[in-house]
């Protein structure tokens, strides 16, 4: 059997989701009332004119409408009633509520609607980042507004676009999370990765890809534990130790290089040194009694990648005679 296209056995539901929605790209009914809940969802489009219907009782003039319990000549400023229903023009957030339309002599309810208003997404904005290399590749998105709905997230991801094995889940920390992780990275393949990022919500659906090879997205996290001490009868230098990010799993078989960056209390932009193999240094030539503040950048030792964020900042002052 050939492989599936990119998403086929995943994204099937979610193509079926944009059938759907090409139905009611302005308002959807998504949820039928039941005994626990009698009031069924209605998603609608911000700022569209939104219709929420009701069929007049036969021999009556109209029905009555009310929001959140209130007659909505008073709760609304602006509506307009038709034979259809309620219309809602240029719908608002603040017109979001629990709608009912009621027979206009007994106030016998006919119909509940809970009106939630929002957009669709729009394409997911996608980083992804080996922290962790060579073990897990990190990837986190957003989307570019808030759509005021909740908004799922399809996380897929292939080795290569018509790779063997099909798409694969990049993993999530929970349903919904906007982040995941791919644990199972080909080292030093030419071949790049390509993650698929589909957001879902009531009235739309919106893919983004993001393609990728590993060692090209290196970036470890910032080196923990820098300590700047004082050496003895030295009033000119300071001893520099840090360690490797924790999240950096082997470096002993993929090191690290640095970066180390310092400034002396009360004086311009700082000074940036490096990159060296070992995680401690002595700064020299240092002024005696002043302080210095201090921070440390790691990048992989063969040059992929990006350096990581610096390191948070420690200080120190030179060893002075008492």
């Amino acid at each position: 059997m050939s492989p599936a296209p990119f998403g086929t056995s995943r994204m099937r539901w979610t193509v079926q989701v944009v059938l759907v929605l090409l139905t009611c790209p302005v308002s959807c009914i998504a949820d039928s009332a039941t005994e626990e809940d009698p009031w069924p969802l209605q998603h609608s489009a911000l700022g569209s004119d939104v219709l929420l219907r009701c069929a007049v009782p036969a021999g009556a003039a109209g029905v009555e409408w009310r929001v959140n319990s209130t007659s909505v000549a008073t709760a609304l400023d602006v509506l307009v009633a038709t034979e259809d229903g309620l219309v809602l023009p240029n719908a608002s957030l603040a017109q979001e509520g629990d709608y009912s339309c009621h027979h206009p002599a007994s106030g016998e309810a006919l119909r509940r609607i809970r009106l939630r208003l929002g957009l669709p997404p729009g394409k997911p904005a996608i980083e992804c980042w080996a922290i962790s290399y060579p073990q897990t590749v990190n990837c986190t998105w957003s989307l570019p507004a808030d759509v005021h709905l909740d908004t799922e997230f399809i996380a897929m991801y292939r080795h290569g676009v018509w790779a063997k094995g099909g798409e694969t889940e990049c993993v999530q920390p929970a349903a919904g999370a906007s982040s995941c992780s791919i644990n199972d990275v080909q080292l030093f393949s030419i071949t790049p990765y390509v993650l698929n990022i589909t957001a879902v919500n009531p009235l739309g659906t919106a893919t983004s890809l993001f393609p990728f090879i590993v060692e090209h997205i290196i970036r470890p996290d910032p080196p923990e534990d820098l300590q700047v001490s004082a050496i003895p009868s030295e009033s000119k230098k300071l001893l520099l130790e840090w360690k490797p990010p924790g999240s950096w799993p082997l470096p002993e078989y993929f090191p690290l290089k640095y970066l180390i960056r310092y400034t002396r209390q009360g004086t311009g932009s700082p000074r940036t040194i490096g990159p060296y193999e070992q995680t401690s240094f002595i700064l020299t030539g240092l002024r005696p009694g002043a302080i210095y503040h201090v921070q440390v950048a790691a990048k992989d030792l063969t040059d992929y990648g990006e350096y990581s964020a610096w390191s948070p900042q420690a200080s120190g002052t030179p060893w002075k005679r008492r």
